[in-house]
Order: structure tokens, then C-alpha cells, then sequence
């Protein structure tokens, strides 16, 4: 393993960047840390701290999306801002007002957030809906678009990220969660690690889009799913693409990964259940003895 710096936003923001061996993988996590009163994300790579994140908590609704207006935050670990968003307020409320429009236009954006960092605009995210069952995520930055294709398999979300027709990263997401506590796992080829600021950001971004809780206050909770979507990009996603680019092994440790937050999730789950019957027996036990005083009372 050997580390290098770049430069995420030149001339301002130093970070570092940890290369593997080339049958090793650069993985990348994007862990929610907080969910009640404040969406926390920490970005991390082979234990290191490399960035924080914010999301608005609470939840609003305002008519056309204005609460959107709130800026999502991503910062280094000193806390100093590398980069926030600007909802667009009038593009989306343009382009949004027609529904189905992409049936006429072929094309149609949803949810226009640009990337604003210390030099001003830095890019922007949005939704892409080219037909019925074909929309993408789309990632403008440094003069080019990548492409994010969604997809739920089983106990899983992915997103594979594209470079033209060149599958560069992959973010995984298991639909096992606790307390709200979301969890990205981001495998990127080593010649994009310039990007990791921004395919970062855009991780949170897209909890933010697909997977927001905001407003809820949670405790001792847990979500176990199983889900499949199916559209005209499904083909986009590779299953041994970590194997093929990062070797068997970065797939099996991510398998672990993901086998370990499915375990904690059923061990909470059963621990959960046991609570409530626990709760249910002792209502029961209180309703048996009331009756009975109730009854002797009566005679």
C-alpha cells in the first residue's frame, strides 16, 4: 500500500488517498453516524478520516420542492467546507412542471443540485429520466458527466458508476439498517481517485434523494428488506466487477462486510422481538392481576 495526495479542489484542499496493490481494491466507506435531530455521514478509506458530511433532518414540505432550498455540506476532517449544494430552484420547477414530459422530450431532469465549492460551481447531480423504465443519476464534474445506475438485488442496493461506456466505481448499499444509520461501500478504479470528493458527496446526495429519513427519531430499530427494480439500464450492473478489476478477495471482504451488517440487523431484530413479547407478557400479567383485584373488591 502506498499513499498519494491530490488535489480535490486545486490550489485549496489537500487530502490523502490510499493506493492498494493493483489486486487489491481502494475502498472507500460512507457511513451515517447520526440520524435523530442531524444526518451525519463520515467518509473513510483504511481507517482514515477523509471527509464529513451533513443532510437536512428536518422534515418539511413546501410547495415546489422548496425545501429542497436546505444545503447539504461536505467538509474535510478539520471541518472546514470543501463543498455545499444549490438547489435550482427555478431550472427544477421549469423542467418539473410538465409531468411526463420525458415521454415527448425523450429527456427530463429531476432534482438539479449544483456542487458549489470555494472557486463557485464545481458541477451538479441530478436525475436523468429518458423513458418509463430508464433514468440514470447523472454526475457533472471537471467538464465531464458520469453516469449512476440504480439498481435493488435482493438484500442490496447498487450504483455503478460509468465513465461513457466504461464501468469506473461501484457504490454497494445493504437494505439491512439500523436506527437509520445508512451505510455506503465505494470500490473505484485507481486512475479516478481525483473523484472520490465528489462521488462522496454524491453518495450523500443520493441517501438524501432515495433513502431519507428526516424527521424521525429512532432507537433499538432495524429495516430488513429484500428488493428487486427492474428498468432498461439493469444490464449496467456487474456482479463480479470488483472480482474482475480488484480480485476475488476485495469481493469476499466486501461480502463479509455486508454478511456482518445482515447478522447485526437479525440480532437486533430478534432482540427486538423479544422486548415486545416481553412487554405483551407483562400487560398481560398486569390485565390478570387487576382483574383479580378488581374482582375481590367486588366480591
Amino acid at each position: 500500500m502506498k499513499k498519494w495526495e491530490t488535489d480535490a479542489i486545486p490550489g485549496h484542499l489537500h487530502f490523502l488517498i490510499f493506493f492498494y496493490r493493483k489486486d487489491t481494491a481502494m475502498l472507500v466507506t460512507i457511513q451515517q453516524t447520526k440520524s435523530n435531530t442531524e444526518n451525519l455521514f463520515e467518509v473513510t478509506s483504511n481507517g482514515q478520516l477523509l471527509f464529513q458530511a451533513k443532510a437536512p433532518w428536518m422534515k418539511i414540505s413546501l410547495p415546489f420542492n422548496a425545501e429542497d432550498l436546505r444545503e447539504l455540506t461536505f467538509s474535510n476532517p478539520a471541518g472546514e467546507i470543501v463543498y455545499t449544494t444549490r438547489y435550482r430552484f427555478i431550472d427544477n420547477l421549469v423542467e418539473e412542471l410538465i409531468p411526463f414530459k420525458y415521454l415527448l422530450t425523450k429527456g427530463q431532469r429531476f432534482g438539479q443540485f449544483e456542487i458549489i465549492g470555494r472557486n463557485g460551481s464545481e458541477g451538479s447531480f441530478y436525475v436523468m429520466q429518458n423513458g418509463l423504465f430508464d433514468s440514470k443519476f447523472c454526475i457533472e464534474c471537471s467538464g465531464k458527466v458520469y453516469l449512476g445506475y440504480s439498481l435493488d438485488r435482493g438484500r442490496n442496493n447498487y450504483v455503478s458508476i460509468y465513465d461513457d461506456e466504461k464501468q469506473i466505481a461501484q457504490i454497494t448499499k445493504p437494505l439491512t439498517v439500523t436506527d437509520n444509520l445508512d451505510v455506503y461501500f465505494l470500490h473505484i478504479k485507481d486512475e479516478y481517485a481525483s473523484i472520490i470528493p465528489v462521488l462522496s458527496f454524491f453518495t450523500v446526495y443520493y441517501d438524501y434523494r432515495k433513502y431519507n429519513h428526516s424527521g424521525e427519531l429512532t432507537k433499538n430499530t432495524v429495516q430488513i428488506s429484500n428488493s428487486y427494480t427492474y428498468g432498461k439500464n439493469n444490464d449496467k450492473y456487474n456482479p463480479n466487477w470488483i472480482a474482475k478489476e480488484f480480485g476475488q478477495q476485495a469481493a469476499d471482504e466486501l461480502e463479509q462486510k455486508l454478511r456482518k451488517i445482515r447478522e447485526q440487523g437479525s440480532a437486533q431484530a430478534k432482540k427486538i422481538v423479544k422486548l415486545v413479547g416481553l412487554a405483551y407478557l407483562v400487560l398481560i400479567l398486569l390485565a390478570i392481576v387487576l382483574f383479580v383485584v378488581f374482582k375481590s373488591i367486588l366480591g
